[in-house]
């Protein structure tokens, strides 16, 4: 049996030392591997032709790779998308990706312009940089099912993902900001961590706003309950018409609503405001805002509260403690910004209901 194995070893050695690169016919088209690991027969996918001339026309429509490949009777388990692997292949439009798969490196998809769908195996795996670099038409992804984390970063060249499932053991989720063209996003119910209301991310017991995508529109309807928006979680959402907060909140940034463009109105349900900003060493409550027509919605029983603690006035403007971010010292606090009294919410734009059923 041992001279059967060590046979069988030196077969898979000589099929390495000749052929590094090879092709395998999977479905219908040919993929180019290298053996990057000839004890553990590894391979990875690599570009067809040479580094000075790809032949970027090779790959095109939807594409699946195989986890395990065979070539001259040795079996390559597949490990690796290459550097450049399928570098401007712009007639792919496709891409599923095996169980197994350990790493993704630098520009292995850079410049497929017509990749739309992208379904990564189940397992972790290692991003190199600029992966899905000048990638515009990415619209549909699958994330891991037992990924930990996610640096949605790597599809920001995209603004056709509008739509994303973050599954039940993501642990971190970084840069929901970059993707421009992202209106939704949904949470696994059997998260620990993460939760979702009406496309917007909270976490797991809805206490925190951590992310409102960037291309969400119409009216943002906090829930009950709610106590905190992370500082930045709004920020450019420039299609947002309405924010309605409920009377749990007690943080909130004053420069959460400065780039709402369109927004008509901000529903404060509490009797009392809160405190978003630090003037002059005190805390206050202060709203920087975007839109002119903008106002702000309060019972007819708040409007002294909210008026007399209004800060309007030019002056510099610091952010409280609670609003620092995750991944920030408290020195990001005490950051001054001078303030024109024009961007601030005026007194004036503070309008009293008995209730706030024509705004539901």
């Amino acid at each position: 049996m041992k001279r059967l194995v060590s046979v069988w070893s030196l077969i898979c050695i000589a099929a390495f030392v000749s052929a590094q690169k090879f092709s395998v016919n999977h479905d219908g088209a040919s993929i180019y591997f290298s053996v990057i690991d000839a004890d553990k027969r590894q391979v990875e996918v690599t570009f067809v032709g040479n580094a000075s001339a790809i032949d970027t026309a090779a790959y095109r429509g939807e594409l699946q790779i195989p986890a395990v490949v065979t070539y001259q009777d040795c079996r390559y388990q597949v490990k690796g998308i290459g550097k450049k692997a399928f570098s401007n292949s712009t007639q792919l439009t496709g891409i599923t990706l095996p169980l197994g798969l350990g790493f993704i490196d630098d520009f292995a998809f850079e410049g497929c312009t017509r990749l739309e769908k992208v379904i990564f195996p189940g397992n972790p795996v290692r991003f190199g940089n600029g992966v899905f670099f000048r990638c515009p038409a990415i619209s549909r992804v699958s994330l891991g099912s037992d990924w930990q984390s996610v640096n949605l970063k790597m599809f920001r060249w995209s603004s056709k993902l509008t739509s994303l499932f973050i599954p039940a053991k993501i642990t971190r989720i970084l840069n929901l900001k970059s993707l421009k063209g992202l209106e939704a996003v949904t949470v696994d119910e059997n998260n620990e961590r993460f939760a979702s209301v009406d496309g917007v991310l909270y976490n797991k017991n809805k206490t925190t706003l951590l992310g409102c995508p960037r291309a969400y529109q119409g009216a943002l309807v906090v829930p009950a309950g709610t106590e905190n928006i992370r500082w930045a979680a709004l920020a450019d959402c420039v299609d947002i018409t309405s924010v309605d907060l409920p009377a749990s909140i007690h943080s909130f940034s004053y420069r959460e609503f400065a780039r709402m463009k369109r927004l008509q109105h901000i529903l404060m349900r509490g009797e009392q405001p809160v405190s978003t900003a630090v003037n002059e060493e005190n805390s206050c409550f202060a709203i920087k805002l975007g839109s002119k027509q903008a106002k702000l919605i309060v019972l007819k029983s708040a409007h002294k509260n909210y008026v007399d603690a209004l800060c309007a006035a030019t002056g510099v403007y610091r952010e409280i403690a609670d609003n620092t971010p995750e991944g920030f010292t408290q020195d990001f606090a005490s950051i001054p910004i001078e303030v024109s009294a024009h961007e601030l919410l005026q007194p004036k734009r503070v309008v009293t209901v008995s209730n706030f059923s024509k705004y539901e």
